[in-house]
């Protein structure tokens, strides 16, 4: 590449090789090689490297031991490692094996609520981000007999193709946010009794209120309208899902927001919920970098005019679930 152009991380985990890798190498040997790479990434890119540890510093609860800050931001740099990992095991892993891995992870918080609210037969927005082993979380409710739906975008054709066949053989409904009338879709899903997984902490995906603010880590931002208009429509049940990595591997965490019965803004109750979740578990969040760009620079110029890039009318503004 250029010696003036950035490296771009997702492409240079997502080679034809490490597809290849992917699908036949055995998982904790796939997780250690990408360990690998990524250390060699980081060493290469010195300045990315180095906003990204000081976005995670900025992290308001971190304390004062230097050491603990230090190896916490270390933990970060690997949870985005792992992210990559699961990104590519959820598209060229064997399906056999992606399914049995998949089926003894059994651990689900509140699946009473989820069952009773998807027995209602209104749909359902399940409310997530970047956090944890989120690739993973259409798989896990599909495996359990839950009809799950969500929003993607890919970067390589040959990503899409992958993904879009692993969706098919889940019973999950795949919505190419790059396809015409993604947003329609995404209703419809609702409409016929689906979760719709929707990301809330896409920064540059938010469209705004003028006139209403909700605090970002500690930065005042104005409020994403998106999920807002997408509830007020339908009034479907919506929670927050968080697939969280653990030692010995992963739990469905479900955080009810509503039935569908009380008017609320969903955007703003769901990153509620989230945002704790950020400062209890940082290295398990991988949207550090979108602080250091975009909450960062909003920050310099003051909080009064802090606004996302605006949106060309050639992008429709869905809820991108997967930033892939």
């Amino acid at each position: 590449m250029p010696q003036n152009k950035p490296l771009n991380i997702s492409q240079f985990f997502q080679s034809p090789f490490n597809a290849v890798l992917a699908r036949w190498a055995p998982l904790s040997f796939f997780r250690f090689y990408f360990y690998i790479l990524g250390i060699y990434y980081l060493m290469a890119c010195g300045e990315q490297r180095q906003r990204l540890g000081n976005a995670v510093r900025s992290c308001p609860n971190l304390g004062r031991h230097r050491l603990k800050n230090e190896f916490l931001v270390w933990k970060t740099y690997r949870g985005i490692f792992d992210h990559y990992v699961e990104k590519m095991i959820n598209a060229y892993h064997p399906t056999a094996r992606l399914e049995r891995y998949l089926a003894a992870q059994d651990v689900v918080d509140n699946e009473d609520w989820l069952n009773r609210a998807v027995n209602q037969q209104r749909g359902m927005i399940m409310v997530t981000g970047h956090f944890g082993a989120v690739e993973y979380l259409p798989l896990l409710l599909a495996l359990r007999d839950y009809r799950p739906a969500m929003i993607m975008r890919f970067k390589t054709a040959r990503l899409r193709r992958e993904c879009l066949a692993r969706c098919r053989q889940f019973n999950v409904q795949a919505i190419d946010a790059d396809q015409p009338h993604a947003a329609l879709r995404a209703l419809r899903a609702v409409n016929q009794g689906r979760i719709l997984i929707t990301l809330c902490d896409e920064f540059s995906h938010w469209r705004p209120y003028h006139d209403r603010y909700i605090s970002v880590l500690g930065r005042r931002m104005r409020l994403d309208r998106t999920l807002d208009i997408l509830y007020r429509r339908h009034r479907p049940p919506a929670c927050l899902g968080l697939v969280k990595r653990r030692g010995d591997g992963l739990a469905l965490h479900i955080e009810p927001i509503t039935n569908g019965s009380e008017p609320l803004s969903l955007a703003q109750s769901a990153w509620q919920r989230l945002e704790p979740y950020i400062m209890r578990f940082p290295d398990q969040w991988y949207q550090w970098h979108a602080v250091a760009d975009q909450l960062g620079a909003c920050e310099q110029r003051g909080y009064q005019d802090c606004r996302p890039p605006v949106i060309r009318r050639t992008v429709r503004p869905v809820m991108v679930t997967q930033a892939t």
